[in-house]
């Protein structure tokens, strides 16, 4: 089987991890693998920001359950307000992908998507676990929450569209899902 096609079909959401941190070296190989995703019209909206050890990730960890803490209608309020949540799952690497809306509205939030798949893949073909994490998106518009992004290095223009956490595995993936069927029409 084709190594690409082997590495989409194997990569799974990993959950738990171990504390070691991988290589600066492997993480940019991370970074320019989703630096080199497709873009609408080659715009390329993404900003990227890279939180690296535990205590700057356990700051991001109390600025996202205080933020969610202060909005009423946030749909993960629940979740991340257990006192089990984390935002990275303990990962010892978090990546915040934002994209500047004024530049490319409406192609963005697609775009960003990209940004993420591509070092989801490279993250898996270099021995490194990922997961997506979706919970800060909600959080843009909260004002305080705005204040803190803008702190750590987030474009004023730009919104959160998704965010990943990175490290080793500390358990085995778990098994495919089964796939959904009759999901894919073909029309020649």
């Amino acid at each position: 089987m084709n190594e690409t096609i082997k590495t989409i079909l194997t990569r799974r959401s990993v959950r738990k991890y171990k504390p070691e941190q991988f290589s600066a070296e492997i993480l940019q190989q991370i970074l320019g693998a989703g630096l080199h995703a497709p873009s609408a019209m080659g715009r390329q909206p993404w900003h990227i920001v890279v939180v690296r050890g535990l205590d700057k990730i356990a700051e991001v960890n109390r600025e996202v359950k205080a933020a969610t803490a202060r909005m009423s209608d946030n749909p993960y309020k629940d979740y991340v307000g257990s006192e089990a949540y984390t935002v990275n799952y303990h990962a010892p690497t978090f990546v915040i992908v934002s994209g500047n809306t004024t530049a490319s509205p409406r192609n963005a939030p697609f775009d960003c998507a990209l940004f993420l798949g591509n070092m989801f893949l490279a993250a898996h073909s270099l021995g490194i676990g990922s997961c997506w994490i979706n919970q800060l998106n909600v959080l843009n518009d909260e004002p305080g929450f705005r204040k803190y992004m803008t702190r750590i290095g987030i474009p004023n223009a730009n919104q959160i569209f998704g965010c990943a956490c990175f490290g080793y595995a500390d358990c085995p993936p778990p098994a495919a899902a089964a796939r959904k069927e009759n999901t894919v029409v073909i029309v020649e």
